[in-house]
């Protein structure tokens, strides 16, 4: 089922590229997964110009966004080249894409709709731990986060696709989730419209409405 599926994947990302198997090289490339990366369509192309396993393993080691390939090479058979590409959850400091085990790979611009991550990388995984529980509560507003960043001066703050800025501070516990949580609330129950939440003040939040 798992080669079908590859199959299928692979004729349908090569008629969308406008390629075929070259008759002259014989080489067919699979891919696991729908294409998404610029990289993977520039690939297609060095590819099939290439026929020799060296040259095709190269190749492929030279890209930072393949997971993991296999080559299958016959004897008056097609060359097979079996792609799993990296999946990218986060677009880093503009230049990297991230994927789930904060592996980096270039960024391109070719991915929509990922979070921009403008924060150390030592600091991912700190957000990864309170992610899940954040966008929770900015759904129930029907917010949506565009980027996440850091700096030592201001401490994390959060740009919403609205153009709402919250700065949590240095502090990215429970506690200021709860905080952001019950801030929320107050500004959706009187209607009101802040361009900045404020909740580095131990006792409650400033709301700025200033551009």
């Amino acid at each position: 089922m798992l080669v079908k599926r590859l199959l299928s994947i692979s004729i349908l990302a090569l008629i969308t590229l406008g390629c075929t198997k070259n008759l002259q090289n014989d080489v067919v490339i699979l891919f696991e997964k729908p294409l998404m990366l610029k990289q993977e369509q520039e690939l297609v192309l060095n590819l099939l110009n290439s026929s020799s396993k060296k040259k095709l393993s190269e190749i492929l080691k030279d890209q930072s966004w393949i997971e993991s390939y296999l080559i299958k090479k016959y004897a008056f058979q097609p060359t097979q080249i079996f792609i799993n590409s990296k999946e990218p959850k986060y677009v880093w400091k503009n230049s990297f894409y991230l994927d789930a085990q904060l592996s980096k790979f270039p960024y391109l611009g070719d991915v929509n709709n990922l979070l921009h991550l403008n924060i150390p990388i030592e600091f991912v995984s700190s957000w990864m731990q309170i992610e899940n529980e954040l966008f929770s509560i900015i759904d129930t507003y029907k917010l949506k986060i565009s980027s996440v960043s850091f700096t030592e001066a201001e401490g994390w703050y959060f740009q919403t696709s609205n153009n709402l800025r919250i700065n949590l501070g240095s502090d990215i516990s429970a506690n200021a989730l709860k905080k952001l949580s019950n801030a929320l609330k107050y500004i959706f129950e009187k209607n009101l419209t802040p361009s900045i939440i404020d909740l580095r003040y131990k006792n409650g939040a400033a709301l700025n409405y200033g551009k």
